[in-house]
């Protein structure tokens, strides 16, 4: 077949093969390119879930989270399970709109209407609905306004079968006081702890003990295999650059956005901080206002703000003179932002008091509210229509690279006939995979069952685009040698027999205080934690969620019944003291009780609908592979 292709790569039999080759095979990542995209991910009852459906879904889950953090990694879109949460979100949408048509739950157009008249997003200065904001909202997310009213109305919908659902919770006020009482209960232990460490110096693991760790141990000393692959990453913003794009389609896109590049009022300014602790004594918050009062008058008498800053400030801003830059509301602590928003440039304030301490403020520019040029954001503009110009090329650019594969090209021939970026990631194992981007597990199985250069046959999918992929090199798996790890076995042998020994020496301990049999000198020696919650953090002990659940089941003045691994050592621990809410506690928190409570109890009682409907329904996932790594 492929000697076929290679003789007649140029003839429109060619073209037609590779056009079918397209719609059939499959990505590992997320669906594949052009029609399969369009096809059935899985079936709930008789609704159909479209793998398009989810890729969105997915995209969009991406973009908030990236947003919110943009630190955010691969590594830690895998942990989330992020592609399993937003499957279950379309499962669970597709149950939930079912039963509503069943129940006869409806959302009018006059309640749709409504609902998006009233979004902030589309109301204009005088707040007011202005359906050409709403158009050119929608159009910079890549949705019609048909997309996003059917998504909308199905997320009314799902609200409205979720308060339906929810009515029967209706707590009562003792079940609510009996629930705060068990979460506001807090105790106290005394406690003794033997520390591993107490032990080190009397522990010298032998070569014939290291060399045994290391012999039963070796799985610990593996290096695992590692792999890396030089890559074609294909997405609108990296083909953005290569579009042709006149200035009247920049022109036309900066005029229909023209709410993308609004700029809130701003204001630049300086500052003098004197650090006070929020809970700092009347005197020394009189004394570092005082001083800074001092300060003022040095500058009102013609000392430069900036110099002095330099020397008094406390904020890591003293060796830029004090200088903030400018910020925008929302920037700032409140009280800060309060009184610098209301001064004018050349100002400086009286003392401002904040939880960081005593603030000088000058404000030395006022930027006011505008929308930006189009020159000002002309290379953004040009990108942004760029990379709208490249997402409707790049099905035909993943169809010139996988007809330069499949004729026998390289990667490497693809690129430069394309005139695209070929790169290169680091050696990564199957556990981490690249760090460039995100691949679900089957694609990064696949990548290791490769031979070194050969090239994916078909594109994988990522958040933002496509990638084509090269094996290069593989370092395989191996064990370390003994002199590489033996200081590590030593530590650990250390640790686990001084480990050994703080417990025999904690057991003892407890034997003893069960039995009576504790004297003035050691109950001296006892210490008294801070009041713990049953979450298990214990501030001078750490994390014991075990020792914690001992505790509020024992008694006051009873010692728990065993000793406690905690971090370092072991624990023996007596009740101190059980710590009850007062009732005037709760009076005053009630009404926020009840409602916690009561929203609980509807999560509680959704959550139990939602089971019942996905036990009683009829599942079938088709593409089991999109939806794991």
């Amino acid at each position: 077949m492929l000697d076929v292709l290679r003789d007649n790569a140029q003839s429109w039999i060619v073209k037609v093969l590779f056009a079918a080759i397209v719609i059939v095979f499959v990505f590992w990542g997320v669906g594949s390119f052009t029609g399969d995209r369009d096809g059935i991910l899985a079936v709930v009852n008789d609704k159909q879930i479209m793998i398009n459906d989810y890729v969105r879904a997915y995209e969009n889950a991406v973009q908030g989270i990236r947003m919110q953090n943009p630190e955010v990694t691969a590594a830690d879109l895998r942990e989330m399970q992020l592609k399993q949460q937003i499957f279950n979100q379309l499962l669970n949408s597709a149950l939930l709109l079912e039963k509503a048509r069943q129940l006869g739950l409806t959302v009018t157009s006059g309640e749709l209407r409504k609902e998006i008249t009233q979004l902030p997003a589309f109301l204009s200065e005088d707040q007011r609905f202005d359906p050409q904001l709403y158009e050119g909202v929608l159009r910079s997310h890549q949705l019609t306004p048909a997309q996003f009213e059917r998504d909308f109305q199905q997320n009314l919908l799902l609200e409205k079968m979720e308060a339906y659902v929810s009515l029967p919770a209706r707590p009562n006020e003792q079940e609510v006081a009996e629930f705060f009482n068990y979460i506001r209960t807090s105790t106290r232990i005394d406690y003794l702890k033997v520390s591993w460490e107490d032990f080190r110096n009397e522990i010298k693991p032998s070569d014939d003990e290291i060399s045994a760790y290391y012999n039963e141990n070796q799985a610990e000393f593996m290096l695992p295999e590692k792999i890396r692959i030089s890559f074609l990453k294909l997405t609108p913003r990296a083909l953005a650059p290569m579009q042709d794009v006149s200035l009247e389609e920049m022109e036309a896109y900066y005029q229909a956005n023209l709410s993308e590049f609004a700029q809130d009022e701003r204001v630049a300014a300086r500052h003098i901080l004197l650090m006070v602790d929020e809970n700092a004594g009347e005197e020394e918050v009189n004394e570092a206002r005082e001083k800074l009062q001092e300060i003022r008058a040095r500058i009102d008498k013609g000392e430069n703000f900036a110099e002095l800053a330099e020397e008094y400030s406390d904020c890591p801003s003293a060796d830029q003179g004090g200088d903030l830059g400018s910020f925008g509301r929302g920037q700032m602590v409140p009280e800060f932002e309060d009184v610098v928003f209301d001064m004018n440039p050349g100002e400086i304030s009286n003392p401002v008091r904040t939880r960081f301490g005593w603030h000088l403020i000058n404000v030395y520019d006022l930027i006011p509210e505008r929308t930006k040029e189009f020159e000002e954001v002309r290379a953004r503009v040009r990108m942004q229509v760029g990379e709208e110009k490249a997402m409707d090329q790049l099905a035909d650019i993943m169809d010139d690279i996988l007809e330069i594969v499949m004729t026998g090209g390289d990667l490497s021939s693809a690129a430069d006939r394309l005139n695209l970026e070929i790169r290169e990631t680091d050696f990564f194992s199957r556990e981490e995979g690249p760090r460039d981007f995100t691949l679900p597990t089957v694609a990064v199985n696949r990548l290791f069952d490769m031979a070194i250069t050969e090239t994916t046959q078909t594109p994988i999918m990522i958040e933002d685009g496509f990638v084509f992929a090269e094996k290069t090199d593989v370092r395989e798996a191996s064990v370390q040698d003994l002199e590489e790890v033996a200081n590590e076995i030593e530590r650990r042998l250390v640790r686990e027999k001084g480990m050994t020994k703080a417990r025999e020496e904690a057991e003892k301990y407890l034997d003893m205080f069960q039995a009576g049999e504790i004297t003035y000198e050691i109950e001296a020696t006892l210490n008294t934690s801070q009041p713990f919650d049953r979450q298990g953090f214990i501030p001078e002990l750490g994390i014991s969620s075990d020792l914690a659940t001992g505790a509020f089941a024992a008694s006051e003045g009873e010692w728990l019944e065993k000793v406690y691994n905690i971090g370092n050592g072991y624990v023996v621990a007596r009740v101190a003291e059980h710590i009850r809410p007062s009732e005037e506690a709760f009076n005053q928190e009630k009404d926020l009780w009840m409602s916690s409570y009561a929203e609980m109890q509807k999560q509680q009682i959704f959550q139990s609908f939602i089971n019942m409907l996905r036990n009683q329904a009829k599942i079938r996932i088709f593409r089991p592979d999109i939806i794991e790594g």
